[in-house]
């Protein structure tokens, strides 16, 4: 059972848990980190999705997932980048914020810079099948496709500087 910290609009931390799959009460959020990969070489880094998550095999231009209770959101951004990809970033820059009244969620969009090989990514059984690297001169493009999660691409190519 997957706990969250329960928060007002505000970043307010509020006296009671979330529990994953349980209904969130209208004015409630939990919070979601969102990582933006960008390696050495100027290429972004974007994972596909498993084919039993929701939105089958697209692929995503971040990693991340929801806080977990007691967690901020630069723990839970190292947490899932290396349960996601394998890779332990120490340099983090909050780039963004967005809030999703529809979702009961606040996403907390940061980057991470990074110099790795780039065929050392570590796939999460369940979560990702493959990933690629996408060059900055490309990467409005990408986020626009349909090999994106829909949605997603916009809130990412408002944070990042290309």
């Amino acid at each position: 059972m997957e706990k969250w910290d329960a928060y007002d609009i505000h970043l307010n931390k509020l006296d009671f848990d979330l529990i994953r799959g349980e209904k969130i009460k209208d004015d409630v959020f939990h919070l979601v980190s969102e990582v933006v990969i960008i390696n050495s070489d100027d290429n972004y880094l974007a994972m596909r999705r498993d084919f039993d998550k929701s939105y089958p095999g697209l692929y995503e231009v971040s990693v991340g997932g929801s806080v977990l209770r007691g967690e901020n959101p630069i723990q839970a951004a190292k947490r899932e980048t290396f349960e996601e990809t394998g890779i332990n970033i120490s340099d983090l820059k909050q780039v963004g914020l967005n809030i999703s009244e529809q979702y009961n969620t606040i996403f907390v969009i940061f980057i991470a810079n990074v110099d790795i090989d780039k065929e050392s990514i570590v796939l999460q059984k369940g979560e990702t099948i493959d990933y690629r690297w996408v060059p900055s001169s490309e990467i409005n493009k990408f986020l626009n496709s349909d090999m994106h999660v829909p949605g997603k691409g916009k809130r990412i190519n408002k944070v990042i500087n290309v």
